[in-house]
């Protein structure tokens, strides 16, 4: 038979694990409380301050070196003439004036490096090699085959491999992610958020986040009846990954696009993740936009 234990829900502190005894924190102002099937030993802050939300912000505050970093030109087009006049051509307004044009000519035309033979675009017109060599941390470059449906429903579906499809490993990412400082707000233990009436006490159940829902509690159960590894004495945690798919314009002229993989983890807060400043999203893939898929 299991228990039921109480702390105060304003806790920062890591709690201690006590078995499989069930834990609920006090009411807070709002008359909610947190269920836990199991005391967990970790619970995050309550109210994360802003200065968790980035790396970059901790490493400034710190003295630390967190520039990200930056590849000399001409990165990460394929010569110094097409970096300059790409670099060029993202400047300003849409109508070049009399003042741009002298400085294109002064500036690029006049160059000890410009070679009017490498102005040829390499790729949909940006002039952009997209090489294995410049994905950085690792990326894998491979094929992905599909089957893609066709309107005869006597036929079946027809195969198309993707080329150049870049990717991050998905173990990496997780392992980035946790080492990061926004790590700290990281819910790993989920729980039933419990609502109470002041009217009549009566309590209702709230679905609010990843971790609060019925799927993400019912896989923490088969996780722990998982058999631990030989010497590993570490907790077992679900990574909630969040997978957006999304086309991106890649430059401001032409027409080369791309499809993003991204990924959010549920375990961070609706609250955090959703905010564009938070530094939540993790870029996991590049799926290159093939003109017979564009065309339907």
């Amino acid at each position: 038979m299991q228990t039921s234990e109480t702390w105060p829900s304003e806790t920062n502190h890591p709690l201690p694990v006590t078995g499989r005894a069930k834990a609920r924190t006090t009411y807070n102002s709002f008359g909610l409380c947190q269920v836990y099937p199991r005391r967990p030993s970790f619970e995050p802050n309550k109210f994360v301050c802003s200065s968790l939300l980035a790396k970059t912000y901790l490493a400034t505050t710190q003295g630390l070196d967190s520039s990200p970093e930056v590849f000399a030109p001409p990165f990460p087009f394929a010569n110094m003439t097409l970096y300059r006049l790409m670099s060029w051509m993202n400047t300003g307004s849409n109508r070049v004036s009399e003042t741009k044009v002298i400085t294109l000519v002064n500036d690029m035309m006049l160059a000890d490096d410009f070679d009017p033979d490498e102005t040829e675009p390499t790729r949909a017109g940006c002039g952009q090699e997209w090489e294995e060599d410049q994905f950085p941390d690792d990326w894998i470059k491979t094929d992905i085959p599909i089957d893609i449906p066709v309107r005869s429903k006597k036929e079946g579906p027809r195969s198309h491999t993707i080329p150049g499809f870049h990717y991050c490993p998905l173990v990496e990412v997780v392992h980035a992610a946790f080492l990061d400082a926004q790590a700290v707000a990281f819910h790993l233990f989920p729980f039933k958020h419990i609502w109470k009436d002041p009217l009549d006490h009566h309590e209702e159940r709230v679905y609010d986040e990843l971790y609060t829902s019925d799927a993400w509690l019912e896989a923490q159960d088969s996780l722990h009846k998982l058999p631990r590894e030989i010497g590993c004495s570490l907790e077992h945690v679900i990574a909630g990954f969040m997978l957006v798919l999304d086309a991106t314009h890649l430059v401001n002229f032409g027409t080369a696009k791309a499809w993003l993989l991204y990924v959010y983890f549920g375990n961070l807060t609706k609250y955090v993740r959703s905010s564009p400043t938070s530094g939540s999203c993790h870029l996991v893939g590049f799926l290159p936009l093939l003109p017979l898929l564009a065309s339907g």
